[in-house]
């Protein structure tokens, strides 16, 4: 319900950190010290050494060479394959420069396509996979985690205009829990649901309103409260963006309507209460009441 999350904190807790760069830290956490799936530590750092020495002297470093497709590779191979660290310059401009694993970009690595528009962070075979920072030349960026070539994930997208949204991403749309924030002042906190506002979430207008309630696919639905700059507020049902259904309407002056509602005005049975608490029922029609 609407009152549960009045002023929008909860969803502040849920979500954000009020540190930009601590909520990008989630993947810096891992303890080197920490050894993974049952590995012993080596105590003697000479083997350890030898061993890593063993693993790298079959990476032969060649000149720069021309590859498939017309494009030029210049760093490390594995026999035939590029693995390692290695540049790709292709022939439409385009350009990688990073780890390698059996010809696919592996680990981490930077691709830039020639308008300039760039990548960098992780890759596995060839896809962005993990966390990395996506910036385009229109000035778009998105940091954060990434899979199989999709946004997923925590992460903070931001676009030219002054526009920035902080929060959850699945398969490349905005899906969770976030915050978004227009460059025109508008601001929403609450849960999306494939790129669109759906669940329960605080939106703050321009103009100064804020509605704090339930949305289905965008619009204001279901139930929630509308505040006013002038002091006066609404309670109770919505349907696409419209007050609709039950619902009472509070004045700055006190007074007060209770009743139903239909595509934003008062229509059908209700009761209108004044300044002095005097209360009279009546019939509505498109908001306005209806003579006996």
């Amino acid at each position: 319900m609407a009152k549960n999350f009045l002023g929008c904190n909860p969803f502040r807790e849920i979500c954000c950190t009020n540190n930009a760069n601590e909520s990008l830290d989630v993947y810096d956490g891992y303890d080197n010290k920490t050894y993974l799936y049952g590995e012993e530590q080596i105590a003697n750092p000479q083997v350890a050494n030898l061993q890593g020495q063993k693993r790298h002297a079959d990476l032969v470093e060649k000149p720069e060479m021309e590859v498939e497709g017309g494009a030029r590779y210049k760093g490390q191979w594995r026999g035939s394959l590029r693995y390692g660290h290695g540049i790709l310059m292709r022939a439409d401009g385009h350009r990688y420069e990073g780890a390698w694993v059996e010809n696919r970009a592996h680990g981490h690595g930077i691709f830039t396509e020639a308008s300039g528009t760039s990548y960098e962070g992780q890759w596995d075979q060839d896809q962005k996979h993990g966390y990395g920072k996506y910036v385009h030349v229109d000035g778009t960026t998105y940091e954060g985690g990434w899979q199989m070539d999709e946004k997923s994930g925590r992460g903070i997208e931001t676009w030219s205009d002054g526009a920035r949204y902080e929060g959850e991403f699945l398969r490349g749309a905005k899906h969770g829990v976030g915050i978004y924030k227009s460059g025109t002042g508008v601001q929403y906190e609450g849960q999306f649901h494939n790129d669109q506002m759906d669940g329960e979430g605080c939106y703050r207008f321009a103009n100064g309103r804020v509605y704090i309630g339930q949305w289905q696919v965008g619009h204001m639905s279901g139930e929630g409260r509308m505040e006013m700059p002038d002091g006066s507020k609404y309670d109770g049902g919505y349907e696409k963006d419209m007050k609709h259904g039950e619902g009472v309407f509070t004045w700055a002056d006190g007074r007060v309507y209770r009743g139903q509602w239909k595509n934003g005005k008062q229509h059908g049975t209700g009761a209108l209460v004044d300044t002095g608490g005097k209360e009279t029922r009546g019939t509505w029609k498109v908001g306005e009441r209806q003579r006996a």
